[in-house]
């Protein structure tokens, strides 16, 4: 568990899935990608909540593969919310029970989805949390990763890594998309922005922009000379 005042990331499941949860400034909050899949995982989470006084308002999707959409059934159960997400996700989100099979991973059934879908370039506003949605597809067809301008943070996914990058050897996923999802979206953000991954450290948007060995502001990175 990572303590930050306005923000705790829990790692879940047997994939060490962040999953981010940001106070929204007037006693609410927005969890991201939740992962949470065992008795003990939601123990935690629950009592996190508990200690801080937040109550959950809403379920935001970075892109929906199976460790990332593990607790959302939980999470409807628990809090009544439902996961929202890119609609172009959707075929992703409808393949994790197949997925959860094929791994061998307990998984309980889907919920149905909020019926508001992320849009690209949307503001979402909770509290006095404002939240910029960009689309980033090149790990997963429908991903996108949540700007938060006034603490110069990004809830990232499964897009850029401290010191890496998302897969793209899975359904939907294209080396040369997601090469230019990064030097789009991410490396336009001033370089102090911390960019919380879903798995891993955080890392900052200076840091990959100047050492990243895939993709990088020079744009000598492996991904980029070959691509």
């Amino acid at each position: 568990m990572k303590e930050l005042g306005t923000m705790f990331v829990q790692a879940c499941n047997a994939f060490s899935e962040n999953t981010v949860v940001l106070h929204d400034g007037e006693g609410g909050a927005l969890v991201f990608d939740p992962g949470m899949s065992t008795p003990s995982e939601w123990a935690e989470f629950d009592a996190s909540l508990r200690a801080r006084g937040w109550s959950p308002k809403a379920v935001l999707m970075t892109h929906a593969h199976l460790d990332h959409v593990l607790g959302c059934a939980g999470m409807v159960e628990r809090y009544g919310l439902h996961p929202q997400l890119l609609a172009e996700d959707e075929p992703t989100y409808e393949m994790a029970p197949r997925a959860a099979e094929l791994y061998g991973v307990p998984m309980e059934p889907l919920p149905e989805l909020h019926p508001n879908r992320l849009k690209d370039g949307q503001i979402l506003t909770f509290g006095t949390l404002s939240l910029r949605v960009h689309w980033t597809p090149g790990h997963a067809p429908g991903h996108v990763v949540f700007v938060d301008d006034q603490n110069q943070r990004v809830v990232g996914g499964d897009v850029l890594f401290k010191g890496s990058v998302g897969r793209t050897d899975l359904p939907g996923g294209d080396p040369a998309t997601l090469t230019k999802s990064i030097e789009r979206v991410l490396f336009e953000l001033p370089d102090g922005f911390e960019v919380w991954p879903g798995h891993g450290p955080s890392t900052t948007i200076g840091q990959e922009k100047q050492g990243n060995p895939f993709v990088n502001a020079a744009g000598t990175g492996m991904m980029q000379v070959g691509g």
